[in-house]
């Protein structure tokens, strides 16, 4: 069997877990209306010292789109058949063009920093091809450069590093299966935008929107607020009390990559919308100027005091980022008024 499913570098990839299923999608223009509809507001954990996630995309399950056909199974049913391994679950997943996403050992993965070491790291990866000839598959993530990118796993490994999780606690991603659902529905909404967009700037909670379904997030930054709490991390940085962790530059460059595309996509429908390409694209490369300073802080190339760039490039974003969206609220507004706001 030789298969390779598509996959295209997304948006947005910070974190695997809403990486992957944007991965797919970048494949097919019709989802992208869908993704420039989500992806607005973020969320901040007050407790960012032992969050896993600490800052991301909010998304009430990073899994479902009217794009993708979601499968999940546990592990107590990947092992429940006799004679049948996670080898035969994959290879007929991949077979009927499904993505796998499921949690692997790392210590048995090549080209990942816990590759060959003594201790157990359990962590989620996608597998998007098979390959008997060379006897691989081809996986997708984080490799042990920090990149994001796809490697080769040699089949023999798949069924140890899937079973040799170790005795630690983990999280175990589920066996998760995507597959591209090419009869999806979905309208793009400028109003369903606006509020988005105007949610993020009040710093609205939009996790109480699912509380029929699950208890909302109240201890946690959203929108707007989460810059005094990534301002807090980056003091911590500076003063020594934390760790380096470049992922929560990558999210706020990354929220500001996915507006541009927000806007581009809007301006076709409302052409006032287009004068605020241009000056948002420069919050975007503001970000990214911030993201890369931190990088070359951290790797020793930076001499200097780091604040001094880093809290005047973070304050003008935050200004200019709120300017530049309540002009686009108030031009999506004109464009397509309603008597009341969707959100309570």
């Amino acid at each position: 069997m030789k298969k390779l499913l598509p996959v295209q570098m997304p948006l947005a990839y910070a974190y695997q877990f809403y990486a992957y299923p944007l991965t797919i999608l970048a494949n097919h223009a019709k989802a992208s209306d869908w993704v420039l509809s989500h992806y607005v507001n973020v969320v901040y954990e007050h407790s960012w010292k032992t969050a896993p996630v600490p800052f991301a995309f909010y998304t009430y399950d990073y899994s479902q789109s009217p794009w993708l056909e979601t499968l999940r199974l546990n592990r107590e049913w990947c092992t429940s058949t006799p004679g049948r391994t996670i080898d035969d679950y994959v290879r007929e997943a991949i077979d009927r063009d499904f993505y796998v996403y499921l949690t692997l050992n790392f210590r048995y993965i090549p080209d990942r920093i816990a590759y060959d070491r003594a201790q157990d790291y359990p962590h989620d990866i996608m597998i998007y091809g098979v390959d008997d000839q060379d006897g691989t598959y081809s996986v997708l993530g984080f490799d042990h450069e920090i990149m994001y990118r796809s490697t080769r796993l040699p089949q023999d490994d798949l069924l140890t590093a899937y079973t040799s999780m170790g005795s630690d606690p983990y999280y175990d991603v589920p066996f998760t299966m995507y597959r591209y659902n090419d009869r999806g529905e979905y309208t793009f909404d400028l109003r369903f935008v606006a509020d988005s967009i105007e949610e993020y700037l009040e710093s609205h909670n939009c996790s109480a929107h699912f509380q029929s379904l699950r208890d909302p997030w109240w201890d946690r930054a959203y929108g707007m607020a989460t810059y005094d709490v990534l301002q807090s991390y980056l003091d911590e940085y500076h003063a020594g009390s934390v760790e380096y962790d470049i992922r929560n530059l990558q999210v706020l460059w990354e929220h500001k990559r996915m507006m541009v595309a927000r806007l581009a996509r809007c301006a076709e429908l409302v052409p006032p919308v287009g004068d605020l390409v241009d000056p948002y694209k420069q919050v975007e490369r503001q970000a990214w100027t911030l993201r890369t300073l931190m990088l070359a802080h951290a790797a020793g190339h930076k001499a200097g005091d780091f604040m001094t760039e880093a809290k005047p490039l973070l304050d003008g974003i935050r200004a200019t980022e709120q300017r530049l969206l309540g002009r686009f609220v108030a031009c999506l507004d004109e464009a397509s008024p309603t008597a009341g706001r969707r959100r309570p």
